[in-house]
């Protein structure tokens, strides 16, 4: 079925082929995106992201022509485009859960921030995200940030180690517990900073998050990594911001992997937002915990506020 003409004919223009999908901007509610619609080319099937509506074709029909209800929209489909019969419908593959952990766990942190503090962040800033040092268990000797989801349900934690790792032992720096592709953070902090700001720095840990905080940049979510998973597209279409500043670490001087990661996370932003709304700002040392305040501001100077 040709789902792109019929959508023409209603009314929608500049409609983006993206793939499996078209893109475009609905006609039944203001936006100022051009991409926060979309419409499967093999089913139909619509998604309205930044509402988080979706459903079958003959549904955003009704919608985009303010129809009374469905049936009206199957008969101008048959009558109009001969549109014979059911659309084929759309497959849902089976969603695996996100893991909720028992808030319990939160009682094994400890209130001591003093690795942090050696490294800038202040205890006001460092109350504001609930960490701890745990002292037992797969998390032991780190510092544990809880991960919460919009319902405040306790959905991971991340620690990063605060002892000296030995040459010939290999800990890793940060250790994760959940899905992270499905974590917004700190969004339980900043949720309304960034729907005011209408402008977003991705960055890849917490890291670099409480070192931009220090610095009055709040504006941020953390990536923990360098995958821009559907679950993040979906957060930042409904987000609606007018710039987004991809600030991975800078691995020019290492193996790079940070920056062919940015490459791969520009790419996949660019499938769903205007290429002008999308901006690479690396950090001027390796990460932004590696910087100075003044570092920070000057980067900030030259990246941000002039943009």
């Amino acid at each position: 079925m040709d789902f792109k003409n019929i959508l023409l004919d209603v009314g929608y223009s500049n409609i983006k082929d993206n793939g499996r999908e078209f893109r475009m901007k609905p006609m039944y509610r203001d936006s100022s995106s051009d991409t926060v619609l979309s419409v499967r080319k093999d089913t139909g099937h619509f998604i309205d992201f930044s509402k988080q509506i979706s459903g079958s074709f003959e549904h955003l029909i009704q919608l985009s022509l303010g129809l009374k209800n469905i049936d009206e929209a199957k008969t101008m489909l048959k009558d109009k485009w001969a549109v014979n019969g059911e659309i084929k419908r759309e497959h849902r593959p089976s969603v695996s859960g996100v893991k909720i952990f028992p808030k319990a766990y939160l009682e094994k942190l400890v209130p001591d921030h003093s690795y942090w503090e050696s490294r800038g962040v202040s205890k006001d800033t460092l109350r504001l995200f609930c960490g701890g040092i745990v002292n037992g268990g797969t998390m032991s000797n780190r510092y544990v940030f809880p991960i919460f989801n919009s319902k405040k349900d306790l959905i991971g934690v991340t620690g990063r180690y605060v002892k000296e790792i030995p040459e010939d032992k290999n800990i890793p720096k940060w250790l994760h517990r959940g899905k992270t592709s499905e974590w917004k953070y700190p969004l339980q902090v900043n949720q309304k900073i960034l729907k005011e700001k209408k402008e977003i720095i991705l960055i890849e840990s917490i890291g670099d998050m409480l070192a931009l905080w220090e610095c009055g940049i709040k504006n941020v979510i953390v990536v923990f990594g360098l995958n821009i998973s559907p679950s993040f597209i979906s957060l930042l279409i409904k987000l609606d911001p007018n710039k987004i500043f991809v600030s991975f670490n800078d691995d020019s001087n290492n193996n790079s992997a940070g920056n062919k990661g940015v490459d791969t996370a520009v790419k996949k932003l660019k499938s769903h937002f205007d290429p002008n709304q999308i901006r690479v700002a690396f950090p001027t040392q390796n990460d932004f915990g590696d910087m100075s305040r003044e570092e920070i501001l000057e980067w900030k100077e030259i990246n941000i506020l002039e943009k």
